[in-house]
């Protein structure tokens, strides 16, 4: 065997092996990142269809909606029927729609990426009909009292971020009772995504980008008013 076998690898030689075996790895995690991302998306959407499920069937076993969850509070509150609910969105209530997954301190259900799944609820309160301070859609006996005609929704579902209520032009439908969405992996508060998390009764949907000056990653689920009397109605809450 000659000495230039015996020799071994330059340091020149053995900084190229490893430029290569790091080149290798990069291309190998990004498309794992990729991978792990899409798996998240998908299993949210799964957790978001059972929450539909669940919603439906808590209003036709109790014929309001339930409360959302105070997510600014470290400690799940009670229910009580006697008291109406105030709280036009929060998270969603794990245990009382009885849906299976993670949840924090106060009993809000977790997404994917370990924060609250949003809910947010109409808070429409007919004064003539039903009993004033009580909204329609979350106090037991209202629907009935206020009847399909007057049970009314002011939520909307809006193509862009607005600062009032969402133009015709961009409107995607109106008369929603409740949105509920995961904020995603980003959790941006620009371009398009500020729109869910302004505290207002206007909510954006949109296809998936990684704009940089336009995400969005929201997953969106909705009920419209006439879905959700179309329930009511087949489980004898309105007359």
């Amino acid at each position: 065997m000659n000495a230039a076998a015996q020799r071994g690898f330059s340091l020149v030689e053995l900084s190229i092996v490893l430029v290569i075996i790091g080149a290798l790895a990069g291309t190998a995690v990004i498309p794992l990142t990729t991978s792990i991302r899409q798996t998240h998306y998908k299993q949210t959407n799964r957790q978001l269809q059972s929450i539909r499920e669940a919603m439906h069937g808590y209003l036709v076993s109790n014929g309001k909606l339930p409360c959302p969850v105070d997510i600014t509070s470290d400690n799940a509150a009670a229910t009580d029927s006697s008291t109406p609910c105030i709280l036009p969105a929060g998270g969603v209530p794990a245990a009382e729609l009885g849906v299976m997954g993670q949840r924090s301190a106060n009993g809000a259900l977790l997404d994917r990426w370990g924060r609250p799944i949003q809910y947010a609820v109409s808070m429409t309160d007919n004064k003539e009909l039903g009993t004033s301070g009580f909204p329609d859609w979350l106090s037991a006996g209202e629907p009935g009292t206020v009847g399909a005609e007057k049970l009314l929704a002011d939520l909307q579902l809006c193509r862009k971020a607005v600062s009032s209520g969402c133009a015709r032009k961009d409107l995607i439908a109106d008369q929603i009772v409740w949105v509920i969405y995961s904020l995603g992996e980003g959790n941006d508060k620009n371009g398009i995504e500020a729109e869910n998390q302004d505290e207002d009764t206007v909510f954006a949907v949109s296809a998936y980008s990684i704009n940089v000056n336009q995400p969005f990653d929201d997953q969106v689920i909705w009920a419209s008013r006439s879905e959700l009397v179309y329930w009511l109605l087949r489980a004898n809450w309105l007359p």
